[in-house]
Parts: C-alpha cells; structure tokens; sequence
C-alpha cells in the first residue's frame, strides 16, 4: 500500500472552473450548472511558447497552474522541484487531424511546429519551458485508464524516490472524422499535487493499492452522460471523495484490477 497525501487540486472541465468552486459543487453545496470550458492561456509560459501552444497543453497547464498556485500561497516548495507526471488517453486530436490533412494533399507537407505538438510529451514540454522544472517527467496513455495509470505511477515515485509529484490528466474533444472512432465529447484536466509528508495544508491522505477487479466507483450522478467519454473525468469520483468531509473509498478500473484508493480528510 502506498500512503501520500493531496497537497491541492486543479481542474478545469465544463461548469467546473476550479478547485474552490468545484469543491462546493461536489459536497452538495451549490447546484451544478453545464457551461464550456473557457479559452485557457496559462500566463506562465513566454509571449513566444504561448502562441505555439496546442489546445491540449493549455488544458493540462491550466489545471497544474491552478494547482500550483494554491499550493504556493502556503508553502514554498516550487514546479521546478517537483516530478511531473503527465497522463493523456489520446494527445491532442486536433493536431493529428490537421497532420492527417496535410498528409492527404497531393503534395504532403507538415509543418515542423506542428509535427512537433504532436507527440505525447508536449504539456511536459510546455510545463518545463514554463516553470523551468528541474525534476523529471513521465508522459504516459493507458486510453480509458489513463488518470488512474497516472496515479499510480505519481504515487510509486513520491513512495519510491521520496520526492512530492504533481499529476494532470487531460484529455479533449475529438472532432470528425476521429470523433466517430474516438467520440470524446468534452474537454477535462485535472490536477492532484502529491506529497510525502502532511503539512497543515494537506486536504487529504491517500492509502493507494491494486486488488483484484471489482466496480470502478460511478461519476457523481449529476454530472451530464458527456463526462463518460473523457478519461481524465475518470478522476472525478475521487475528487468527490476529497471534497467530502469524511472521505471515502474508491475504485478505479486499472488493466484486469483496481485501483483502491482510500481518501481521508486530513
């Protein structure tokens, strides 16, 4: 079992803008009400980096920017001294598409800056231009279980390297002739930052561990059929054991087993 605790959150999904708000939506508090994600410019990336940046990577470091700066306003650890995990089902659709495009004309022609944004670690490119990040980072796909595959391996380096991690899990929306292969119908990112010790910021402790299979926890009931079909929502259920004022015990499906993850308000 690894044992870690959630330092803060972000999150960015539609009519969920954030962690505070997200929050209150999650305990009951305030009715959930659908509205788009907004356009996201994360202002800590360069003039330069930020208009080259794809649609998937301004969701990713939206939701980590988030996290990290509630983080910051009571503590000092920083992004470049932390690991990043970054986990994504299926990148950034619209690039390949437009790949794709290109590659069907008569005379194919790619532009380099796109070729570039297609590959799986371009939020982890962007994040470490952004925060100048001295740590490593992972870019892994697990398609559905791609946020609790992320959480897995955040967890195992903050159990087995000894050092905090911050993951984010995004995934956007296809569009055709992609969507009819892949119909992810909205655009989702959420952050968890995880560290080794409790601090008086802490929300909560985790007690993490494969078992054999058994029924991943169900989304929160209100949340509209379209959350399904991205895979970084797949973190919700956990999120909503975080906002709860006892937590509880999930289940996300992981390969042939679950993961059990035990969340306690700290």
């Amino acid at each position: 079992m690894i044992d870690l605790f959630v330092e803060s959150v972000g999150l960015i999904a539609p009519g969920l803008t954030g962690w505070p708000q997200a929050r209150a939506i999650l305990r009951g508090e305030t009715p959930y009400v659908w509205q788009e994600v907004p356009p996201t410019t994360p202002d800590i990336l360069p003039a330069a980096e930020r208009r080259r940046c794809i649609a998937s990577a301004r969701l990713a470091l939206g939701a980590a920017q988030q996290a990290m700066q509630t983080a910051q306003q009571g503590a000092a650890e920083t992004p470049r001294q932390l690991a990043c995990v970054f986990s994504s089902s299926d990148g950034d659709c619209q690039v390949i598409t437009h790949i794709m495009e290109s590659l069907a004309q008569e005379v194919p022609d790619v532009s380099p800056t796109r070729f570039a944004n297609s590959v799986h670690n371009a939020s982890a490119g962007y994040w470490s231009i952004a925060t100048g990040m001295k740590q490593g980072s992972t870019c892994l796909s697990a398609f559905d279980e791609s946020f609790a595959a992320g959480l897995l391996e955040a967890a195992a380096q903050v159990a087995e390297e000894g050092i905090d991690s911050l993951l984010t899990a995004s995934d956007v929306r296809f569009q055709e002739p992609f969507h009819a292969l892949r119909p992810i119908a909205i655009d989702c990112a959420a952050t968890l930052l995880l560290t080794r010790e409790r601090t008086i910021h802490s929300l909560a402790r985790l007690q993490i561990a494969l078992a054999q299979h058994q029924p991943a926890s169900a989304m929160p009931a209100w949340l509209p059929e379209s959350f399904a079909s991205n895979p970084a929502a797949r973190a919700l259920p956990l999120l909503a054991a975080l906002a709860a004022p006892n937590g509880q015990t999930i289940y996300l499906d992981y390969l042939d087993q679950t993961l059990v993850v035990k969340a306690t308000a700290c």
